[in-house]
């Protein structure tokens, strides 16, 4: 009786100090993050030039390029994907996770080794991703793990990008698509509902909110916001109401958009 009871007693300290080691491997804190360095070999807007439209492209050259993000999907308005631009551009970078802004921070450096990786565009905005096995979609997101470690490198933190400032019709143009721009004393002239978009409900599907500003100029610009968006069902400026209006400039087909990061990007006059 003794004996087993010895046993016993062994058996619950080793169980003891499995479980103590477990939970100290659980628990055990990262390793610090070490911001890597690489040294591009193309820009973003001579790699975006190797697209032509209707048709994906894979990309069979080392290439690299590297970036600024200037988006975060911390907010909900951007989802699985985030921009980056340097001096001469801005591009997508579509990847299948979700709380990016947690690894990929706004003003930090982030290097993508694009070799057969696929440029594509979807209302003429081209992206960089994985080819898509759908028809109607040109590219794919970069889904593994494994993969994006292959081809997405994180650089050093910095100061977040600063925008181009955009006061009339003459400012905007193609070269700033993917970038961070400000719609300087914008006029609200247009819009489809007052709030900044329609998170779902019981009855109805989350919907896009389209605020339409208009530049000096006449140039219009359609800041269109997920329904998804943190921000979704906070009021818009009332109609004919002018601010500066500051986020990621994109286009589908002839219309220009923009996307919020936050609301902190709307400063009314």
């Amino acid at each position: 009786m003794k004996n087993m009871k010895k046993i016993y007693i062994s058996l619950a300290l080793i169980a003891a100090a499995l479980l103590g080691q477990a939970c100290s491997e659980k628990f055990e804190n990262p390793a610090p993050f070490e911001p890597v360095t690489l040294t591009p070999n193309i820009t973003i807007k001579d790699l975006k030039a190797r697209y032509v439209s209707g048709t994906p492209y894979e990309i069979n050259d080392s290439l690299v390029i590297g970036g600024k993000v200037n988006s975060t999907d911390e907010f909900g308005n951007f989802y699985r994907s985030f921009y980056i631009q340097d001096a001469t551009g801005g591009i997508e970078v579509k990847i299948g996770k979700t709380t990016l802004y947690n690894e990929y921070k706004e003003g930090q450096t982030v290097y993508v080794k694009a070799r057969h990786l696929f440029l594509g565009a979807y209302g003429g905005m081209v992206q960089l991703g994985e080819k898509s096995a759908e028809a109607r979609y040109e590219t794919s997101y970069i889904e593994t793990d494994l993969r994006i470690k292959e081809t997405i490198f994180r650089g050093a933190t910095g100061a977040k990008v600063v925008p181009a400032q955009l006061t009339t019709s003459s400012d905007i143009h193609n070269g700033l698509l993917g970038t961070l721009v400000t719609l300087k004393n914008a006029k609200l002239v247009k819009q489809n509902m007052t709030t900044w978009a329609r998170k779902a409900t019981p009855e109805l599907e989350a919907g896009y909110g389209e605020q339409t500003f208009e530049l000096e100029g006449g140039t219009r610009v359609v800041v269109r916001t997920s329904g998804y968006a943190k921000f979704a069902n906070q009021p818009a400026p009332a109609l004919y109401s002018y601010a500066d209006v500051t986020g990621v400039l994109t286009k589908f087909n002839s219309t220009w958009q923009l996307a919020l990061n936050s609301l902190e990007g709307v400063v009314l006059k």
